[in-house]
């Protein structure tokens, strides 16, 4: 599991609704990107999709600036936040959007929105190799019978089993078994063995 930062910024006219300093409203969100790691396909990685946190609250912090020297930003800046390199990238952000030539008369308001964007990897564990039991059924996605030949996959946490691309389609758009609708999602469910191992490594 990693987090990618993404930090970007507009430029308005304040008015004198903040007074007549400079303001910088800091807005902070972070949203949680899925994939899908198909261990039979080479570690194969697809997108499942983002969407936000809700375990994040949503946080606003409003400074006031006389101008926006990039030291006198960047005091302020790193008191709000413990981090030093992103308090350097939005304070670079704060500055570059101060030097704009297309800048309204007056004092501005820079509104910085810093997106963090948390990965999650749910490993599917997939088997190619031949079945010692016979395979009866169909695939409950696809209906159509299974056999030893082909490559079967179960979602993590379930012992129902699909076909390979059935079961990562399904999984594209549904975080759940297609049959017992066991949620495969670890925010929801617990963790199975593959995705406790994948974050411990």
């Amino acid at each position: 599991m990693n987090t990618k930062v993404e930090i970007s910024a507009q430029v308005t006219s304040q008015g004198l609704s903040l007074g007549f300093l400079n303001s910088v409203l800091i807005s902070q969100s972070r949203e949680i990107e899925e994939y899908l790691v198909d261990e039979s396909d080479d570690g194969n990685i697809t997108s499942l999709g983002s969407y936000n946190d809700s375990s994040f609250r949503a946080q606003l912090s409003l400074l006031q600036f006389k101008d926006f020297g990039p030291t006198t930003v960047h005091q302020q800046i790193k008191t709000r936040f413990n981090d030093p390199v992103l308090s350097r990238l939005i304070t670079n952000r704060i500055v570059l959007e101060s030097q704009r030539k297309d800048l309204p008369q007056g004092a501005l308001l820079i509104t910085v929105f810093v997106k963090f964007t948390k990965k999650e990897y749910i490993t599917v564990p997939c088997n190619s190799a031949p079945w010692t039991e016979k395979v009866e059924g169909s695939c409950a996605v696809c209906l159509e019978e299974m056999s030893e030949q082909e490559v079967l996959c179960q979602p993590p946490g379930c012992v129902h089993m699909f076909h390979e691309d059935c079961l990562t389609h399904w999984l594209d758009q549904h975080d759940s078994c297609p049959l017992c609708r066991q949620s495969t999602n670890p925010l929801t469910n617990k963790q199975s063995e593959a995705l406790e191992k994948l974050t411990e490594a």
